[in-house]
């Protein structure tokens, strides 16, 4: 069936559907490909009386794609990008790699990812593929300033952790990742039955020794009325406060999160003391504030902006 594409940018792009049996006539052989049959996204400026150009429309789709690689006949698109204008794909890939050669803020992994999503598209078995966007994820997700958004990327790394699981069940990286993901929203069961199908393939004395501990914190734990990932949410929010000026706030916050102990004990964070430290200060709480920045520096000896803050007293 073909999707019914819903315009997501009606003010940058048109939805132009091509006539039956229409092509483009691309790349150096100059073959003709077929185009399909639903609506394809097309630069507003591109799009005149006549149809678009061959390149308009591989510029559009590719464009359109990259923005919503969840888009309603996403596979499609991939499948023209590959098919017709296959420089494109290389420059998924190219950026992907790239982006993977060196550290960078949590804005360009999203822009990694989505690239390793539309590749995915196009190998929805590939395992590396999977496996790349299952753990990042899953690490995207604990960044600080990602943490309004945690449950939605870990959620996106549930989905590829299981589509990798469909593919090779007994995949040891999906099974570690899917766990701590159970664990963080507080579903203990299954967090154990994924460790103690991991121990049952780990050899080293170690590495089984750090899962049955994991098991056994499984074991002893009842499902929480409030998950890790509620915490998570917190620290957000106590973020949100401190952006618009209402360190109390915050400081209530973060102060009952501390108290609580779950988070700092289970995700203990630099960028966590840092935080409260700053709101302390902000506060008139100078020597709470002088501590938490301590903890932040004991945590992570280099954090910067810990270290800025204590030089500033």
């Amino acid at each position: 069936m073909i999707p019914i594409p819903v315009n997501l940018a009606p003010d940058r792009f048109s939805l132009w559907t091509p006539p039956a049996g229409a092509t483009v006539v691309v790349g150096p052989e100059r073959r003709a490909h077929l185009l399909p049959g639903c609506p394809l996204p097309i630069h507003r400026g591109d799009l005149g009386e006549d149809r678009p150009t061959d390149a308009a429309i591989g510029q559009g789709v590719y464009d359109y794609l990259r923005q919503f690689p969840e888009c309603a006949g996403n596979t499609l698109y991939a499948e023209l990008l590959r098919d017709a204008y296959p420089h494109f794909i290389t420059d998924l890939a190219s950026h992907a790699v790239m982006l993977d050669a060196k550290q960078v803020e949590p804005a360009y992994v999203v822009r990694k990812l989505i690239c390793l999503k539309i590749l995915h598209l196009l190998e929805p078995r590939n395992c590396g593929l999977l496996q790349q966007l299952c753990r990042g994820y899953f690490e995207l997700a604990l960044e600080f300033s990602e943490l309004s958004s945690c449950r939605k990327h870990l959620l996106e790394a549930m989905r590829f952790g299981q589509e990798l699981l469909a593919v090779a069940p007994e995949d040891l990286q999906a099974l570690s990742l899917l766990a701590e993901i159970d664990m963080l929203f507080g579903d203990m069961p299954a967090a154990a039955g994924k460790w103690q199908r991991l121990a049952a393939q780990v050899g080293d004395p170690v590495t089984r020794e750090r899962i049955e501990a994991r098991i056994a914190a499984c074991s002893c734990s009842e499902c929480p009325e409030s998950t890790l990932v509620d915490d998570l949410e917190a620290v957000a929010e106590a973020m949100r406060l401190h952006a618009l000026g209402d360190d109390p706030g915050a400081v209530l916050v973060l102060e009952r999160l501390e108290e609580a102990g779950r988070l700092t004990t289970a995700l203990p964070s630099a960028d966590f003391y840092w935080l409260l430290g700053v709101c302390r200060q902000r506060c008139g709480d100078v020597g709470g504030a002088v501590r938490a920045l301590h903890q932040a520096m004991e945590l992570e000896p280099g954090h910067g902006a810990a270290q800025q803050a204590l030089e500033s007293f």
